[in-house]
């Protein structure tokens, strides 16, 4: 009977084995499932990390074009400053020269205004109606400007020729800022 007893012991050890076995079983073939899964994931994730580093590579490459292409940029943007500098001195220069010829203008105007040559006196207006009433042949008649660019005549007097100032344009430089000169002639 002690047989028995330890036979059905060892049947009882037998079946809850082989149950536990079938269950190990089981879940080491999930595992495997699972395993599967994993290796599925691991690989798509390399797969991205490689897209990744390419896109890297990409942008890399990208990003020195762009460098490039902007120190270049900066380069001409540089000289384009130097010229724009240059052409503000030259009109800088320009536009003192023309001030300075400008107030040599007035300068002469005023001159020319505070002159008692050309302001008619009253004799001169005598004598312009005493020739008008007279059947003799009229003397020759001068006219100036005054302050109000009024056409006065002078009686008995010649007119001086002015010198004729000539303005030239001239384009030396072929820049878009020109030089007006008052002292030569023009060519053409």
């Amino acid at each position: 009977m002690i047989s028995a007893i330890v036979d059905g012991v060892l049947l009882i050890a037998l079946v809850a084995t082989t149950v536990r076995m079938v269950s190990m079983h089981r879940e080491l073939r999930r595992l495997g499932t699972y395993h599967e899964d994993y290796q599925r994931i691991f690989d798509q994730t390399a797969l991205a990390l490689d897209g990744i580093e390419v896109s890297i590579q990409e942008i890399n490459v990208k990003g020195a074009q762009i460098l490039n292409a902007l120190g270049s940029r900066m380069d001409d943007a540089r000289d384009l400053i130097a010229e724009i500098d240059g052409l503000t001195r030259e009109a800088k220069r320009q536009q003192s020269v023309l001030r300075a010829e400008l107030k040599e203008l007035s300068k002469a105007t005023a001159l020319l205004e505070s002159s008692k040559r050309f302001t008619p006196t009253r004799d001169d207006f005598e004598i312009f109606a005493e020739d008008a009433q007279a059947d003799s042949p009229k003397p020759a008649l001068v006219r100036s400007k005054t302050k109000t660019d009024a056409t006065v005549v002078h009686h008995g007097q010649q007119a001086e020729p002015t010198p004729t100032r000539i303005h030239r344009i001239e384009d030396s430089l072929a820049s878009p800022f020109r030089t007006v000169s008052m002292n030569q002639k023009d060519s053409m």
